[in-house]
């Protein structure tokens, strides 16, 4: 399993698409499951949320998350809730 605390990778506030991108992409995908760590996240875009949750969906592994704080959780269900699905968060 890999763990990514994204606060220490990109710092407290996911706002750009293209950092969550990059992540994915340098990921090792060997790995069986993919653990996202957002302890200590203030802020997420749409922009960082929308990309986030398409390559979840589109991954060929388990990719899980732990420590989601309020504002996260808000910004996925406005996602999910758009896109037509269920809200999870």
């Amino acid at each position: 399993m890999i763990r990514i605390k994204l606060s220490e990778e990109i710092g407290s506030d996911l706002g750009q698409r293209y950092l969550i991108e990059e992540i994915f992409d340098d990921m090792d995908c060997n790995s069986q499951k993919v653990l996202f760590d957002f302890d200590g996240i203030e802020f997420i875009s749409r922009s960082f949320a929308q990309e986030y949750l398409n390559r979840k969906m589109m991954a060929d592994y388990e990719i899980g998350e732990v420590n989601i704080p309020c504002v996260v959780k808000k910004m996925f269900n406005v996602i999910l809730k758009n896109n037509d699905y269920d809200s999870i968060y």
